[in-house]
């Protein structure tokens, strides 16, 4: 674990452990609200990780490219579907391997359409009027 990684992710799993207690990670905390926490990483092929995501229902994590300036474009890349509750380390295959340098953003979406997989415009983002965003770098 990189040392920006070890400084962070430390307090957020003691705060997620004090919260819910470790044996129940996966399970949803009461109250909870939705976050995505995703660091700059160098991928294993395809594959990035999501540090944590805590989703209130079950959804997905979506992964796009990022304009550099906190927001999306194009079209997802990739994503994870989610249970709902709290997860750590969850990889995310990529259609293709993202560059070094590039910029990706991170973000949850409710599962709305109750079909299998994620389908843009159908299941809807979980934060209605600020898109929280978490924008992160390929090394």
């Amino acid at each position: 674990m990189n040392s920006q990684k070890s400084r962070i992710a430390l307090p957020a799993i003691a705060v997620i452990a004090m919260a819910g207690g470790i044996q129940s990670v996966n399970a949803a905390v009461a109250n909870a609200p939705p976050s995505v926490l995703v660091f700059n990483q160098k991928p294993a092929g395809n594959a990035i990780s999501i540090d944590y995501a805590n989703l209130p229902t079950n959804g997905y994590v979506v992964v796009y490219a990022g304009d550099g300036k906190g927001g999306k474009t194009g079209e997802p890349l990739g994503h994870a579907e989610l249970k709902a509750g709290s997860h750590m380390d969850i990889k995310v295959e990529l259609k293709s391997p993202p560059a070094a340098g590039s910029t990706l953003w991170a973000s949850l979406y409710k599962d709305k359409d109750g079909k299998e997989g994620f389908t843009p415009g159908a299941d809807k983002p979980v934060w209605d009027k600020v898109p929280l965003q978490n924008e992160f770098k390929v090394e």
